[in-house]
């Protein structure tokens, strides 16, 4: 009989943990098994200490076990009890300790109910790939509107409440009306209808909606005519479907989502009160602005007069006219030093002159010697025998002959 480390030798062992570990990674790495979603009967319920349930999911063939933990169950807002149909979306994983595969919720809704937050997913998802939603297509509302358009029930609470928030807000808007029904069978048609026919009108907004309800009473509105039909209105349209929490196809798809149909009158028209009272503050301030202006603009004329009056102008004209007698006299007397100072350096000049010139020279017992052309002999050399010379003298100058030349 062989031993287990002949058996295993070259094999790897796992140990039991490592083994359900690993198991575990897999399922993690696998993206099909990630936020899926599982219809079935909640069986074996428990909410541990109202905290963290675990239960199963059953349906006539097999069961799977689930865990729902506290940061998730948390949001619900029903309480799951045993055997209701329920529709959970979450993750394939293994629970390691037990090596036992499981199912972590993350969302849970009762399965009537779920079928429809499906279709609702699949809609949604559809008109925003088709940029339904985009903020681009998103037509402004206008400040103030003429003509208000409504479309909802006749006989509903949401157009009363529409009506008196419009006409308290703005007594002189005009509100046409065009009746659909909002639930049922065929309604869904009947408002896109509605929607069509009022927009052919002269409107400058458009209330579509209606008051609270169930998921199923409100669910025409998450339509995708309804949402086709808000989305080619020529007319900005506001979507106001139920109340603050309740958010619709058509509140994506609409240019203005409101809370609630009396929260769409208030987004439609300004409050004309609030409006005159604005106006009239802005008219008050203008006018005090324009008084103060029209004040200063006085105070500083009668100043300008004041000093015409009082300080006698002709004066000023004889002070400027005897500044300019001042400047021209300092102008005359600067250009007359400086010529003074001109002649000064000049008479200068000249006297260095005529002490540096032949004549002076002359009168200190000197002589100039010229040849026959009269120019200056300042060397023997170029004289020869017999050349005449002139000899000029302070008194006077004497014609001589070159008898001998010396160097």
């Amino acid at each position: 009989m062989k031993d287990s480390s002949e058996i295993t030798a070259g094999m790897d062992i796992y140990s039991v943990s490592s083994l359900n570990r690993y198991v575990e990674s897999l399922l993690k790495r696998e993206p099909t098994l990630r936020d899926v979603w599982v219809k079935g009967e909640i069986s074996n319920f428990t909410h541990y200490n109202q905290r963290h349930m675990y239960f199963s999911l059953k349906d006539e063939n097999s069961e799977l076990s689930c865990a729902m933990f506290e940061n998730a169950n948390k949001q619900l807002d029903f309480r799951p009890s045993e055997g209701q149909e329920v529709l959970c979306r979450g993750d394939v994983g293994l629970y390691v300790p037990r090596g036992r595969y499981q199912f972590v919720v993350q969302e849970m809704i009762p399965e009537g109910i779920g079928k429809l937050y499906l279709a609702y997913e699949k809609l949604k998802k559809k008109l925003d790939e088709e940029d339904l939603f985009s903020p681009e297509h998103k037509k402004p509302i206008p400040f103030l509107p003429h003509r208000v358009g409504v479309v909802t029930s006749q006989d509903g609470a949401a157009l009363r409440d529409i009506i008196n928030v419009l006409t308290r807000r703005f007594p002189n808007v005009n509100i046409l009306v065009s009746p659909t029904s909002v639930q049922g069978e065929g309604s869904a048609e009947s408002i896109a209808q509605a929607i069509k026919l009022i927009d052919a009108e002269d409107i400058d907004v458009l209330i579509v909606g209606r008051g609270g309800g169930s998921i199923e009473d409100l669910w025409s509105f998450n339509e995708e005519v309804v949402a086709r039909a808000i989305f080619h209105a020529k007319t900005p349209v506001i979507s106001a479907v139920g109340h603050e929490t309740d958010v619709l196809i058509s509140d994506f798809v609409a240019d203005k989502r409101a809370p609630t149909p009396s929260a769409a009158a208030e987004l439609a028209v300004p409050d004309k009160f609030e409006l005159i009272n604005k106006l009239d503050g802005e008219r008050n301030r203008l006018l005090s602005s324009l008084k103060n202006a029209v004040h200063e603009q006085r105070n500083r004329l009668e100043s300008i007069r004041n000093s015409l009056v009082f300080s006698q102008p002709e004066r000023f004209l004889e002070e400027y006219e005897q500044r300019l007698d001042e400047y021209r006299y300092c102008l005359h007397d600067s250009v007359r030093r400086v010529i003074e100072g001109l002649e000064h350096r000049l008479e200068v000049q000249r006297e260095r002159l005529r002490a540096l010139g032949p004549v002076t020279t002359m009168e200190r017992g000197y002589s100039v010697v010229l040849d026959i052309d009269g120019q200056i002999i300042d060397s023997v050399d170029g004289l020869s025998i017999d050349d005449l010379l002139e000899i000029k003298m302070k008194d006077g100058s004497v014609m001589t002959k070159v008898k001998e030349v010396k160097r």
